[in-house]
């Protein structure tokens, strides 16, 4: 009784204050007293991390400033930098390591002005060196009387970039449309295509195929049947040629593109069926015709959405990972729910392995994810503390091992990357147990805060529903093991 007891008050504890002790593995917030929110990360050459996205300088979201951070493998800060623009907005949507240069890397984004005698927005793609500094500015374009944001950017053979926007025009009807940026990284010179606006258009991602010399963007319409309304456009490397084609799937929105080889690509989605939103993988040749369909699989009343960037599926040598974010609740916003990370573990041949949850108590919504140079993968995103009720983003980054664990090197037993978790949470007259799909059977206790065992239940089946209507409203810390490891531990909220 008196280890339950240590284990549970331990528990409690490590849930609310953040560990102090820097791990190789980690998953970290770093809060921050205005709202950030983050867009992409990068591995530099001396071995760190840099992610960037923009500070929300007002509660309504429409001024903003671009601002990086840089951090060390062990998940401590190096440094920070906010966009020094005077009598305007600044944005940073994407940072890029190419191939090519020493310690330097591209940020795209964009500057526009606001009050005083000026009125422009310009896009960007700039080059920074390991210490955040803009070393060369390269703009593109000036639109007096449009909003061009960037989303997504590719670099075609170092010398080109693509840049994906949102675009929108004042006297336009529409709320969406999008532009693509053909910028020259050498001269300065641009192209630009303009979608048409008959139609709201909200893009996703880009890719570029260079078998086909295409450039491929998927974006979602709104007015299209339920399934599916998520077109690619295909565009040639000048920009003078554009063919819409509809992809074969039942994917319902937030679609993403991700080239893996020279003869496929992948598109990740959501699938909706009444009360289910599955996260789902499609694998397509470069003709866009389907080649295999995947299901993540998740349960009634839960929502599993591919992230909240423009990019959720990372390869690396041994698997294929899938990112999403789980929640069981209402819609948006999640920052008023409990929401966890999810990372969907494949083979080659598209065959999920296992399902690996990180997160407590609290909102995280992943944005990027990509692998590192010791083989490390990296998710990047915001995180939402649900208490305070404030929907004020803090970045968060999960740095975990090859095998998408967190290794804790104090306490091995004590999983913060976990198999199985309690939703919805917090909870009334009942909790459910979601186990990864690698398991067919758990053990869930309950303990209330003086350690006292309170339940004890055996988990047969996915999403089992337990009954607590006799537990009293308050805070009990819970394991979820099977005959030989512990594979979620955390605190349920009875309301």
């Amino acid at each position: 009784m008196k280890n339950i007891k240590f284990i549970s008050l331990t528990l409690l504890l490590l849930s609310i204050i953040p560990a102090t002790k820097a791990q190789e593995t980690f998953l970290k917030i770093y809060p921050s007293s205005d709202c950030r929110e983050i867009y992409s990360v990068i591995e530099s050459d001396d071995n760190n991390l840099i992610f960037c996205g923009v500070i929300n300088t007002n509660p309504e979201h429409t001024t903003s400033v671009g601002t990086m951070m840089k951090i060390a493998m062990n998940g401590e800060i190096v440094d920070s930098t906010n966009y020094a623009f005077e009598n305007g907005n600044s944005y940073f949507s994407e940072l890029v390591n190419p191939t090519n240069t020493n310690s330097s890397y591209f940020l795209s984004g964009s500057i526009d002005s606001i009050g005083s005698d000026k009125s422009y927005n310009s896009v960007f793609i700039h080059s920074i060196d390991n210490d955040m500094n803009i070393v060369e500015q390269r703009n593109f374009g000036m639109w007096p009387d449009t909003v061009n944001t960037p989303w997504d950017f590719e670099i075609l053979d170092d010398t080109t970039a693509y840049i994906l926007s949102f675009f929108k025009t004042p006297n336009s009807s529409l709320s969406y449309n999008y532009s693509i940026i053909k910028a020259h990284l050498t001269n300065g010179e641009y192209d630009y295509f303009v979608a048409d606006d008959s139609t709201n258009k909200a893009i996703t991602s880009l890719i570029i195929d260079k078998v086909s010399e295409l450039i491929k963007i998927n974006y979602m319409v709104f007015h299209l049947p339920w399934v599916p309304y998520n077109p690619i456009a295909k565009i040639s490397y000048d920009l003078s040629n554009i063919e819409i084609v509809m992809p074969d799937n039942e994917f319902h929105s937030q679609t993403k593109l991700a080239k893996i080889n020279d003869s496929s690509y992948f598109l990740s989605g959501q699938f909706y069926e009444e009360y289910i939103r599955n996260l789902g993988l499609s694998k397509y040749n470069l003709n866009d015709s389907l080649l295999y369909t995947i299901t993540l699989p998740g349960e009634t009343g839960s929502i599993t959405y591919p992230g909240m960037g423009k990019k959720n599926i990372l390869a690396t040598t041994d698997y294929i990972w899938v990112m999403g974010w789980y929640y069981v609740g209402d819609y948006f916003p999640p920052c008023a729910h409990t929401s966890f990370i999810v990372l969907n573990k494949l083979n080659y041949n598209l065959e999920l392995i296992e399902q690996i949850f990180y997160g407590q108590d609290d909102a995280y919504l992943p944005k990027d994810i990509i692998e590192t140079s010791d083989n490390h993968i990296v998710v990047v995103g915001d995180y939402y503390d649900i208490q305070s009720y404030d929907c004020i983003s803090h970045p968060f980054v999960l740095k975990v091992n090859s095998e998408g664990l967190i290794v804790n090197t104090d306490n091995n037993n004590m999983p913060q990357a976990m198999e199985a978790i309690i939703i919805p949470n917090p909870g009334k007259d009942f909790l459910q147990v979601k186990l990864g799909v690698q398991h067919n059977t758990a053990t869930l206790q309950l303990f209330d805060l003086n350690g006292r065992l309170v339940l004890t239940e055996v988990v047969v089946t996915d999403m089992q529903h337990i009954d607590t209507s006799e537990l009293t409203k308050g805070f009990y810390p819970y394991r979820i093991s099977t005959s030989n490891k512990v594979i979620g531990m955390g605190k349920w909220i009875k309301e």
